[in-house]
């Protein structure tokens, strides 16, 4: 391919990316400023990428390593992260979990680890509602705080512009801290701490689309994005947008999802039936897992050798009689081992876990000695998370006889 050929297909693609913004997107926020939403934006397409070309490449070769069953994979890390919380001394806790983690799953799988944090831009969230009342007001949802502040007032749930380029300072000293604790450039890739997150929010994303050195394009903002549950339209921006991209990616698969709909996502994230590129995160829930069988067959016999992964948090969550969410680890084990099974019945491959942990010392989940009360311990900016007891506890579930046992 010439110089010019290669430019135009950049050019196109690049194009293409800002088309699939204009598409139907669902859980954006309405912004206080249209000229300080497009200043933003064109200050986040000049700005120094946050991950490279080659190392998202590293890790797709990785993950095509892991759907031929020679890596497991954890994926762990915050609901929402703070980015206030970028520093050395607040991203080492999160390594120091992960790497613990992993350790973990490696003895019950008898097979080396990728580790991935929910780390370094996963800033902002989808919700139920785009409205809450507190004390007697309605106030715009928190969005995560790459969006808004998490306080009730109408002052901090303003949806503001500014918040995505503090965002991506923030990712960009994340990942500096990561290099600093050698997990991260220079390391070798199977010790890499990976960065991923949600790539929801479309005005942060869609800016950060970047040329590769070999003509193609890619997500600059993570190494890894995924598609949640309530954005995975065929027809939709989001879908559109991993479509166009080099990066391996994910998307979240639950109880709604048809047959015919997992495939026409195959189809479009997945067109040249890569291994690697694609990876299915289940979220159906202990209750709702082995409606997850189907989905596997239909997907192996479409020739689709995707990465399966179980996410035991989101389905799992209740409203306690304390009036606040919590999960409760009893089910969170249960899915895990109901996923394990299904998936091997089904000739999928059960590539590893997706957590929603925290290292510091939080009671937000029931399980493990934890009484979940409102207090100092119960403090997640979103949804509940496990502390690192019932982390533990957790990822100890992961067994390669069960694995094979299932198959």
């Amino acid at each position: 391919m010439t110089t010019t050929m290669r430019d135009a297909r950049v050019d196109r693609l690049l194009g293409d990316a800002l088309a699939a913004a204009r598409r139907p997107a669902r859980q954006q926020p309405q912004w206080c400023d249209a000229g300080r939403l497009a200043e933003a934006r064109t200050r986040l397409s000049i700005a120094e990428p946050i991950v490279g070309d080659d190392t998202v490449r590293q890790l797709a070769g990785l993950l095509a390593r892991a759907a031929d069953g020679e890596f497991c994979v954890l994926q762990a890390g915050d609901c929402a992260e703070d980015p206030a919380e970028c520093g050395l001394d607040d991203i080492r806790p999160k390594v120091e979990l992960l790497d613990l983690l992993a350790d973990i799953m490696r003895v019950g799988a008898d097979a080396s680890v990728l580790t991935v944090g929910r780390i370094a831009g996963q800033y902002a969230k989808p919700r139920s509602s785009d409205h809450e009342v507190r004390d007697g007001v309605r106030l715009p949802v928190y969005r995560g705080s790459i969006v808004n502040g998490p306080a009730p007032s109408p002052t901090a749930r303003r949806a503001d512009p500014e918040r995505m380029l503090l965002g991506h300072v923030s990712a960009r000293r994340a990942v500096a801290a990561i290099d600093t604790l050698g997990r991260g450039a220079g390391c070798e890739p199977e010790r890499r701490v990976w960065t991923s997150h949600e790539a929801l929010l479309l005005d942060y994303e869609v800016p950060q689309v970047r040329p590769t050195t070999d003509g193609r394009v890619y997500l600059a903002s993570t190494h890894w994005p995924w598609i949640g549950e309530r954005t995975r339209q065929v027809d939709g921006a989001h879908v559109r947008l991993l479509s166009l991209v080099d990066n391996p990616v994910g998307c979240k698969v639950g109880p709604t999802m048809t047959v015919d709909e997992l495939l026409e996502l195959c189809a479009v994230l997945d067109p040249h039936r890569t291994p690697g590129r694609l990876t299915l995160i289940s979220r159906f829930g202990a209750a709702h897992i082995d409606r997850l069988g189907p989905l596997v067959r239909a997907v192996r016999r479409a020739g689709h050798p995707v990465l399966w992964m179980c996410d035991p948090m989101h389905g799992n969550t209740i409203v306690g009689d304390h009036g606040l969410k919590t999960r409760r680890l009893h089910d969170v084990m249960a899915e895990i081992n109901r996923f394990v099974a299904v998936v091997g019945a089904n000739g999928g491959t059960s590539a590893g876990l997706h957590l929603e942990a925290s290292a510091a010392d939080v009671s937000e989940c029931e399980g493990a000695g934890v009484v979940v009360q409102r207090g100092e311990h119960y403090r997640t900016l979103c949804d509940p998370r496990l502390n690192t007891t019932q982390a533990v506890a957790a990822v100890a579930h992961w067994h390669r006889e069960r694995m094979a046992v299932a198959a």
